[in-house]
């Protein structure tokens, strides 16, 4: 006799934000103990995988929570922030850049320009740069965000966190690896190999937003926290 297919049953909107701050937590706690066991890093993707990246087979538990509950997450471009580096305003750079009208434009008259020593053309690209310095949905920043480049690809935030959980990750270890991330692994940056600097950064990007969508919960919708306490939240559980 064939045995039945089991039935599945939608798991409730309490559960699933129960569970997302479960997993919050645990990417939290990964985080913290990564300086001492750098291997943490196998966790800190897997979590950054539930939470964040869409799969086949996955859907991205923060992100799908933060549209039902319409709680809204603008990424900022660079030189926007003024407690951060003094940067010039610029776009936010994302997969596919090379191919991007704008950046070929810029990229051509800034050659031009610095050959030229051009001030006033500089002063242009300057004001072009800024005009294109728009804030994009968290979201698009996970999946088409520019994480690294090793010619001749692109990584996004999401597609770093899948080769990373993946391949080396904490429920799976692939036998072959993708070549691009075993170079980037030969690149320290800060006593770190270069890919996994950009996982934890990232990581502390998803933190912060998720322990913001927890404070929003707990104010607008009656949310009860079991991990993460006040304090946390208010500081973004750093």
């Amino acid at each position: 006799m064939k045995t039945p297919r089991k039935r599945r049953i939608a798991k409730s909107p309490e559960v699933r934000i129960a569970e997302c701050e479960t997993h919050l937590y645990f990417l939290w706690d990964a985080r913290r103990l990564y300086l001492q066991q750098p291997e943490r890093y196998k966790q800190i993707a897997a979590e950054l995988r539930i939470l964040v990246c869409e799969t086949k087979s996955n859907g991205p538990l923060l992100l799908d929570l933060m549209d039902q509950y319409d709680f809204q997450h603008e990424v900022q471009p660079p030189g926007s922030d003024p407690s951060g580096p003094p940067l010039k305003p610029g776009p936010i750079n994302l997969v596919g850049w090379r191919d991007d009208p704008d950046h070929k434009e810029i990229s051509e008259r800034l050659q031009k320009a610095t050959k030229s020593e051009n001030k006033d053309e500089m002063a242009e690209i300057d004001r072009r740069l800024a005009e294109l310095a728009i804030p994009i949905s968290f979201r698009e920043w996970v999946n088409k965000g520019l994480a690294l480049y090793i010619e001749p690809y692109d990584y996004s935030n999401r597609d770093l966190v899948l080769a990373i959980s993946q391949q080396f990750g904490s429920s799976h270890e692939d036998e072959t690896v993708e070549e691009p991330i075993v170079q980037m692994q030969q690149l320290q940056l800060l006593g770190q190999s270069s890919e996994l600097l950009i996982l934890v950064n990232f990581a502390d990007y998803v933190i912060s937003v998720g322990t913001a969508f927890i404070s929003h919960m707990m104010e607008k919708h009656g949310f009860e926290p079991r991990y993460f306490v006040a304090e946390q939240v208010n500081h973004g559980a750093q």
